[in-house]
């Protein structure tokens, strides 16, 4: 008989160990959740507009800043050529 290659063991009990520990996870979450699901989509939903629109803004605000420091340095670079 050939024996199986070591590392095929080895990806087998990771997965193994994966696909268990994802399977407990979403039962205990599932249980433990202090929310309903309508519930917890919404607060979820929520949560996730606001971060995209902190972020939507914080890029917004970067770039204006950018636009800033980018005409400033043109001014001050054209007074160092002066």
């Amino acid at each position: 008989m050939i024996p199986k290659p070591k590392i095929t063991k080895s990806i087998f009990k990771i997965l193994t160990g994966v696909v268990i520990g994802s399977a407990i996870g979403s039962i205990l979450g599932m249980t433990l959740a202090p929310k309903e699901g309508s519930e917890m989509r919404k607060f979820l939903k929520d949560k996730t507009m606001k971060l995209y629109r902190r972020g939507k803004e914080a890029i917004r605000q970067d770039k204006k800043i950018g636009f800033v420091r980018r005409t400033l340095i043109k001014w001050l670079s054209k007074d160092q050529q002066d």
